[in-house]
């Protein structure tokens, strides 16, 4: 199979192409960059940052370009089977109904950071990455983003609508009390009394 059939087999159009993940028949990693210039010098391949590349989606008007969020997705939160981050901070807030606060730049937590919290820009969306607690997985990640969100909020200042939308956010999420108790020591004790402050605890199976 040619290189260029492989990429397209394996990510298709307006899907972000990490060079680091790419093996093809034990092609070095020069000559993976070597095969990726040639494409990208014929316009088959677009490059939209360092080490990331993508197959321009054809569209009435032109070519579209790689919709930045799928490589934060991807490079920070899942590549659609293992999940390894959460959204956090008041983006976390405004998908819970808490805040109707818009933020300037999205606030991820993931396994993909070895540094504690670290600033970046991908593409046009500005990005503050913090390193995870505890090793993000499918079957923890709806609880430790509960938590976390348990470390964000003032349960002094929720009004009768955020509480109601809190438990729906529970709700939602399917986190139980014994998934609560197993990670809250990898947070501060703040997310303890913040839950038991707001009622939370009481909306936990």
């Amino acid at each position: 199979m040619a290189f260029s059939k492989y990429l397209k087999a394996l990510y298709g159009a307006g899907e972000p192409i990490y060079v680091e993940r790419i093996q093809f028949e034990g092609y070095s990693r020069p000559r993976i960059f070597k095969e990726l210039k040639k494409l990208v010098d014929s316009g088959e391949l677009k490059r939209f940052d360092t080490g990331i590349y993508y197959f321009p989606r054809k569209m009435s008007y032109g070519e579209a370009s790689l919709n930045p969020r799928k490589v934060v997705e991807l490079r920070f939160l899942s590549d659609g089977n293992e999940v390894y981050g959460y959204v956090a901070g008041i983006s976390l807030l405004n998908m819970a109904g808490l805040t109707t606060q818009v933020p300037n730049l999205l606030e991820l937590v993931t396994n993909n950071e070895t540094t504690r919290v670290r600033d970046i820009q991908v593409g046009n969306q500005r990005i503050r990455a913090r390193r995870s607690r505890a090793t993000v997985t499918k079957n923890n990640v709806n609880t430790l983003q509960f938590l976390d969100l348990m470390n964000a909020i003032t349960p002094s200042i929720l009004d009768e609508t955020e509480r109601y939308m809190l438990s729906k956010y529970i709700k939602s999420s399917g986190v139980t009390r014994d998934s609560v108790t197993r990670y809250a020591g990898y947070f501060p004790a703040k997310a303890m009394k913040n839950m038991m402050a707001s009622g939370a605890v009481y909306e936990l199976t």
